[in-house]
């Protein structure tokens, strides 16, 4: 299993999954009842995560990810420099390689 996707937003994470399974890809939503220990352990551990179950497939679904890249419901995002994630504007910092969200 890899993962594929990660996000603040159970919907997004969803609406993702779907699409991979259009597509024919197996995956699965980890942290999906989680966000009840947030302020417990920190809260990047409890965000809703998009696995792909075979890793074969981990290449076509980010790249059918990408393509297919859904509009923000109403949020601004930014992009980390170190590592071309995709960030909700309110997080200053990548959650995936701890660089810091550039001053705008």
């Amino acid at each position: 299993m890899k993962k594929v996707f990660v996000s603040q937003s159970l919907i997004d994470v969803e609406m993702r999954k779907e699409r991979l399974e259009e597509a024919g890809i197996r995956c699965a939503i980890k942290n999906q009842r989680s966000s009840g220990l947030a302020g417990e352990i920190p809260f990047t551990e409890v965000f809703p995560e998009l696995w792909v179950l075979q890793d074969q497939d981990y290449d076509q679904a980010r790249q059918l990810l990408e393509e297919a890249e859904l509009p923000p419901m109403n949020q601004n995002f930014w992009t980390c420099s170190g590592c071309g994630e995709r960030h909700e504007s309110q997080f200053g910092v990548c959650w995936k390689c701890g660089q810091e969200k550039p001053s705008s």
